[in-house]
Parts: structure tokens; sequence; C-alpha cells
């Protein structure tokens, strides 16, 4: 089959030539909606809505209200339901002001009958918590239900049983634009996060990030996806370095979201992190079987910053020399993978 790339890149599924933004998410959930009867019914048992959307129902996208603002998606059930759905990446959420705007929209529908709801999507920790803590139950007494885009996606795969042929190839392709777009962790990715720890404490307290680590078995950092060079998607495997040299390599069994480092380390109750951490819980540690240091020696390979934060395989982080000549090798593998792929 001939393959498609867009400024280099690969292309599997028509969702993709949209973009990976929020309103390139948004338009491919209203075309699938659309098209899929079984994707419709799997909503609306998702959202509670007893015997389903009926046969007026439509959707609009990006529509514009006088001072109430664009909605993402609009739902409308005539004499039923008008639901808004606003789509966000990442673990942002939107604020008051946008969702007492939407709220009016919906008071000052021209459709009396119409139930109102408002539905955020965004992404959630794998407890599905995060969502429900930084949401209110209600805007304006119009019921909000948080959705995460996981569970977004299982919906979706759940409905492929009810669907029909054309509906499946359709779901499919959603569901795997999804996965390349929405944070997710990749659990066959042998590619480790190699990070630097330093005896520092944080937050007012005597716990250093090594004993966060060694006492703990805890790591944490920003999400990704603004400054600092942070992953977007949690890592499968992540090593730290401290005291010169590679100390151990770690499974991260689980992670969530926090914005206080309470109650999970012996802090005060008020810790706040800042901004949306990302706090993984890790496996057994893996030592290495040699010393293996930071830098190579022989200055073969590019040197670490202090602070520095590096992608390698796992296999090279084992058998090399040095985490440099790791991090050296796994760039030259990458670069004749890519020279292949567009071979």
């Amino acid at each position: 089959m001939t393959q498609l790339m867009v400024h280099g890149q690969k292309v599997d599924t028509v969702f993709e030539l949209l973009g990976n933004n929020e309103n390139a998410m948004t338009y491919s959930l209203g075309w699938a909606l659309a098209k899929s009867d079984s994707f419709c019914r799997a909503l609306a048992e998702l959202l509670e809505i007893e015997g389903g959307f009926t046969d007026a129902m439509h959707i609009r996208l990006q529509d514009h209200a006088q001072e109430k603002g664009f909605t993402d998606i609009e739902i409308i059930d005539p004499g039923k339901h008008h639901i808004i759905i606003e789509a966000k990446r990442g673990f942002n959420v939107p604020g008051k002001e946008q969702m007492e705007k939407y709220a009016d929209r919906l008071l000052t529908s021209s459709d009396a009958k119409a139930k109102p709801l408002l539905v955020v999507l965004a992404e959630s920790d794998r407890d599905e918590t995060w969502l429900t803590l930084h949401l209110p139950a209600n805007v304006k007494d119009i019921p909000l239900k948080p959705i995460s885009w996981r569970r977004f996606q299982n919906m979706a795969l759940h409905s492929m049983a009810q669907a029909s042929h054309e509906e499946k190839r359709l779901l499919k392709q959603l569901i795997y634009y999804l996965d390349k777009v929405t944070t997710m962790q990749n659990q066959n990715s042998n590619m480790v996060y190699v990070v630097s720890l330093s005896s520092g404490t944080f937050s007012d307290s005597e716990v250093t990030f090594i004993d966060a680590v060694e006492k703990f078995g805890k790591y944490f950092h920003p999400v990704g996806g603004n400054k600092g060079g942070w992953p977007v998607e949690p890592p499968n495997y992540i090593a730290f370095r401290y005291r010169g040299a590679l100390q151990s390599i770690h499974h991260i069994e689980s992670y969530t979201v926090i914005e206080n480092y309470y109650p999970h380390f012996p802090v005060p109750e008020v810790s706040p992190t800042g901004a949306p951490h990302y706090l993984y819980t890790l496996g057994a540690a893996i030592k290495p079987q040699k010393h293996t240091p930071t830098n190579d020696s022989d200055g073969n390979y590019p040197q670490f910053f202090r602070n520095g934060r590096k992608w390698c395989f796992l296999d090279l982080l084992l058998t090399c020399n040095s985490v440099a000549e790791a991090a050296g090798k796994t760039r030259e593998r990458l670069a004749v993978a890519k020279m292949m792929e567009a071979a």
C-alpha cells in the first residue's frame, strides 16, 4: 500500500491530516459521532441519557453565540437534550468564566424543554480522580460531567461491537488517532528516560530528591507540554543518575497527577507543586552490573550537563561504559531506523 507522508511524518489515519491540536481533535470527534450511530449510542449511555438520542439529534462544531463564545461540540436533540462538550488537550481544564459563558448559552436556549448538560473532555490520571477534583459538579445549576480521554477511547472501542463494517473502520482510525494525540503510557517502549537526582530537599522538608526514590519508591516531575522539556507521555522506564554515575533503572508501575506533595511525602499539608506534576510509583530497582559513570573518559560522546536528561534504549544503558555513550548510541540507532523507514 502506498505510504503517505506529511512534513516527513507517516500518516496512518485520515484524522491525522487535521493535525493534533484541540480543534483537530474536536473535528475528529464530531465527524465520528455524525458517521457512527453505534458511537452516538455509546455516548448517550456514557452520559446516562435514558433511551438514547432521537433521530432528530444533530451536532454543531465551533458554533458561535454573541458574548457566549465558541463551543467545541454542541449536541442538540430538540425537546430532549442540549449538550455542550468542551474538549481540552492535556491536563488543562476550562476556566470558570468560560464555563459560565457556556452555561449562559444553555440557559438562554430557545428550546426550554431540552435538558442542559456541560461535558469536559480532558486528560485524567489512572484513578480517574484528576478531572473530578478540578471541575465543579455544576455551573449555574447546570450539571457538569467530566470524561477522560481514556474513558472516551474505551467507549469508542466498546461501541465497535455493535457497529457496521464501515463504522468499525472509522472507529479504529479514531482510536488510533487519539492514541497518538493524547497522553498514554507506552507499555511497549524499551526507551528509558534518564534524569539526574539532587541531594537537595524540597517543599520545606528534610526529604531529598534522592530520598524520594530510595526511601519512598516515587519520583515526580512537571507534566510536559510547556517549557522545560519534560515528557508529555509518561515513560515506561526511568533511570536515575547521581554521585556521578548511573544508580538504578525502574519500571514505572503506575502514575497519577498531583498538585500537592502531601500526603505522598512527609511534608507540610500545604505543599503545592506549583504546576501539575506526574507522580510515579516505581518498580524494583534494576542495578547496573558495573560502575557506569555519567560521562565517558574519552569524550567520544557529547557530555551531559549537570541536570541534563536523555532518552536511552534499555539494552544500551545496561551494556555501555557510560550514560553518555548509551545516549549517543541511542541517537545513532534511531537515525538508522529513520533512514530505513524513509527508504
